[in-house]
This record gives structure tokens, sequence and C-alpha cells, in this order.
């Protein structure tokens, strides 16, 4: 952590998090998500020193009720939802791909039916399939039945596995959070050190985009772009107290 500090020194940052994993523990049900008091304070100091972006899979205005912040930049489902600064907007779906993402939302929530407790979060530009609340026998089993769903969407769909036991399924060729990335780099300072912070599969867009600049993972993978990582949650905490 000492050598990523060193790196920003005194000057200015864009500090860019992912909210689940990162900012609020992982849960049973993603309703039932929070961000700490004290997370939330140290994400208010960082906000009053250099500039703060919340970049996270759920929907713009969930992950900006659940932050509770006024001051920071958000971009929700992947990328495809934008507050930054004068920059504000959404993606917009063809027709045939709006079709084709509620007709796998509706082939996943008729497979959850058969499982107690997986839960199918429509995000609208997107959707997610949460089945870690399933007993471990259990969950292999949706698993294979869940990538038998996909197949048939996998023309038009992007269909990941995530940490911690999610499906995100996303518009192919659709907006990442590396677009949100790349977006936040031209609306803040040129001189800003960027910063990313996440841990799961689609933050990989984000390390991507972000060659050159800082980028942290939460929770070791050998396979992953991000130049350093924090071992848990707890870690972020302590690195934002740092940077504040």
């Amino acid at each position: 952590m000492s050598r990523i500090l060193r790196r920003v020194g005194g000057n200015d940052f864009l500090l860019m998090l992912d909210f689940d994993g990162v900012l609020a523990p992982i849960v049973a049900r993603p309703n039932m998500a929070r961000i700490g008091k004290r997370t939330r304070a140290l994400l208010a100091a960082c906000a009053r020193r250099g500039r703060v972006a919340v970049i996270s899979g759920r929907a713009l205005a969930d992950v900006r009720t659940r932050v509770g912040l006024s001051d920071i930049w958000y971009a929700g489902n992947h990328g495809a939802e934008w507050q930054m600064g004068k920059a504000r907007g959404r993606e917009k779906l063809s027709r045939a791909l709006g079709t084709k993402l509620r007709e796998a939302r509706e082939a996943f929530a008729e497979l959850s039916r058969g499982y107690r407790g997986v839960v199918v979060e429509d995000k609208v530009l997107t959707f997610s399939v949460h089945f870690r609340a399933l007993a471990r026998p259990h969950s292999a089993r949706f698993r294979k039945d869940a990538e038998r769903v996909a197949k048939k969407f996998a023309h038009f769909l992007d269909i990941s596995e995530g940490a911690e036991y999610i499906f995100n399924i996303r518009p192919r060729a659709g907006r990442t959070k590396g677009d949100a990335v790349r977006l936040a780099r031209k609306s803040a300072s040129a001189k800003a050190v960027p910063i990313y912070i996440g841990d799961d599969t689609t933050d990989e867009d984000a390390f991507l985009a972000l060659k050159g600049g800082i980028t942290i993972r939460v929770g070791k993978s050998a396979s992953s772009a991000a130049e350093y990582y924090f071992k848990t949650r707890a870690s972020v905490d302590k690195f934002l107290r740092n940077l504040a």
C-alpha cells in the first residue's frame, strides 16, 4: 500500500471504485448491501481532497442511493449510465437487442423458480442473476443449467460469471466500466493521478482501460490485469484513510 501512496504523493487524484465487494461487503441478496458509516465518511473525506467516482454494475439510481454522497460522480449498469460532472446520459438499446435482453431475463427468471434463493436483478439495461444463497451442491447444478440457458443468447448478449456466485448479462459490444473510466478521465483534471479499485470480472475492463494508472483488485487473481491487490475489503478502508 505504501508504494501506491507514494505514486499519488501530494498530487491531485481521480479515485474510481466499484461498490459491491469494494465499498460494501458482499451479501447473500443484492438489496441487503450497505456501505458502512465509516467507509462513507472516508469516501467523503477523499472527495474533499480529490475527485471520486463510483462505477458499479448496479443501476445508477440504486448505487447513488446506497452511497448517499452528492458531491461525487457515478456510473451504473457497468458503464451504461453515467453522471460525471456535465457528462450525463445512458446507453440506448436497439429494439431488437432490447427484445433479446427481455427474453433472456425471462428465461433466467423461469430457471430460477426451480432454485429457492436465486435472485434475478432487473436493471433494465442489464440484469444480474445472484445464486450465492444456494447450498454448494445446488449452486453447481444451477451453474450448469444457467450455462445452457446462456448459450441460447450468446450471439447477442455478453453473459459472464462474476465473483461470489453471480452472472452478469449485458448487451454484447455495449458500454463497459472501461468506457466509464475513459469518460471520467476526460472529465477530470488531466493532472489527476487515476486510481481504480474493483473486485469482479467486469472490473477487468476498467483495469485494461487504465494502463499507466493505478489499478487495484480486492482479492488476488493470477489472471487479473490489475497491478496491485488488496487481500480484503477492509484494506480499502485503510487505503481511503491514508489517501484522505
